[in-house]
């Protein structure tokens, strides 16, 4: 049996994560997964997989970048300073407690300037604060084999593997620095860190060919090994049975035809446009139905009702768990993905929902991009086109809408679905990380090369 350690900067478990971890823990291996808890405290659980987990408490995250140095450094002068007037002039207590209280309030405002001016982001600082956290936690939990979920916790990883001399694998959940939320100078950071220690990692894991092919060529590495978001359908689905779950719960007749998104509300997925675009579907008898979550729902809501769309060919639905999502999704359609151009990440992305409605049976309607491309397109599971501006995206409804091949797409799409499923992927995952679970190869770590040559 062999033990590994999982670093995961999330809250909220990816079912990627999970279903690595599950793989290892079903062939007898013991996974610690550390993430980050929801509080300030640290916490220990197993989860119902049998994960023993450790939440990291965001009290512990504690950015090394210069400028928090510098405003920590402030804060103890100024403590200090407290401290030294207090003991000489005990009177004046209370004048050096208010002159701190306005000295700390200038040290916060000076940091957040600072960060500011670092960063060139209101809303994101540090990308990078979680290494101290990470190799603090970690190394109370030493491991055959560390593997790192996505850059925010590679160094910390990197440094973890090294100290205990065993292998490190990097599982890549995207192109980490290409995401359009970061500054120029925080893409650059994350480049340069993921430069640094991805070279370091004995076995590397990317989401799809594309990503896989860009971190080759922009890091000089070996093309890693391409294991996608797939998901093993639950075992109160069927995939044969014709769920009517939406209609149900919106009290939609059977003739209105279901447009399904699903997922997480955010900025920079076209969810704006595409709620705009169903003023402009010429095909009547289609419905919209978003089914997700977020605050950024609030916003969509509020454009779907400007437009008097809301409730009436726009509804709104939350979010449901994992084990009934499947259900749900079965009972649209046809189900969209529109997310725009605005990275590199949404330009080969390949979503936990493509996965979702191919498990589903459900016929797709995406961006015109290589990856999606690559499943939709040349599978015949929907239909893709360029959704550059609302009017594109109702041009798309509709010409999807409109195809005579709506029963052959989903034929397609069970006829294919099980090779998409998690147990074929995990069959690749265990094959690669298999290497370095055998006790007697931990003094010898596999070059990354050779891992990766056998894939080509």
């Amino acid at each position: 049996m062999a033990h590994v350690l999982m670093l995961c900067h999330d809250q909220h478990l990816d079912r990627r994560v999970v279903a690595q971890a599950v793989t290892l823990i079903e062939q007898g291996h013991s996974v610690r997964l550390l993430a980050l808890s929801y509080t300030g405290d640290t916490s220990e659980e197993v989860t119902e997989e049998g994960i023993l987990l450790t939440r990291i408490g965001l009290n512990d995250i504690i950015p090394e970048n210069p400028t928090y140095k510098g405003y920590m450094a402030r804060q103890y002068k100024l403590n200090d300073w407290l401290n030294w007037g207090a003991n000489r002039y005990p009177q004046r207590l209370g004048l050096f407690q208010r002159m701190f209280s306005y000295g700390s309030k200038f040290n916060w405002a000076l940091y957040k300037w600072l960060l500011l001016a670092r960063y060139r982001n209101r809303s994101l600082h540090d990308p990078l604060p979680f290494r101290q956290a990470f190799v603090k936690h970690g190394m109370q939990h030493k491991a055959d084999v560390v593997q790192v979920h996505d850059l925010p916790a590679l160094e910390a990883g990197s440094e973890l593997a090294a100290a205990w001399a065993v292998p490190l694998v990097y599982d890549a959940h995207e192109l980490y620095p290409e995401q359009k939320s970061f500054s120029a100078i925080q893409r650059r950071i994350c480049s340069a860190a993921e430069a640094t220690h991805i070279r370091k990692a004995d076995l590397v894991f990317a989401v799809n060919e594309s990503i896989g092919e860009e971190m080759s060529r922009r890091y000089g590495i070996a093309k890693p090994v391409t294991l996608l978001n797939a998901i093993d359908p639950p075992t109160a689905f069927d995939p044969e049975a014709r769920y009517d779950l939406l209609r149900e719960k919106l009290g939609l007749p059977a003739q209105r035809r279901i447009l399904l998104f699903q997922g997480g509300f955010a900025p920079y997925r076209n969810l704006e446009s595409l709620i705009e675009a169903m003023a402009h579907v010429k095909t009547a008898d289609v419905d919209l139905v978003m089914m997700g979550f977020g605050d950024f729902g609030e916003l969509l809501k509020f454009k779907a009702r400007k437009l008097n769309l809301l409730g009436a060919r726009i509804h709104f639905l939350p979010a449901v768990p994992q084990s009934e999502l499947l259900q749900h999704s079965a009972s649209a359609d046809i189900g969209i993905i529109p997310y725009p151009h605005v990275d590199l990440n949404s330009y080969y992305c390949t979503p936990n929902k493509l996965f979702e409605f191919i498990q589903a049976g459900l016929p797709i309607l995406a961006n015109d991009s290589p990856e999606l491309n690559r499943f939709v397109r040349a599978n015949a599971f929907g239909y893709s086109a360029i959704m550059k501006n609302s009017k594109h995206i109702a041009q798309a409804i509709d010409a999807a809408f409109a195809v005579d091949g709506l029963q052959s797409w989903r034929t397609n799409i069970r006829r294919d679905r099980a090779s998409l499923a998690w147990q074929g992927q995990g069959a690749v995952y265990t094959k690669n990380i298999g290497r370095f679970l055998n006790a007697t190869q931990f003094s010898q770590a596999v070059p990354m090369v050779e891992v990766f040559n056998e894939q080509r």
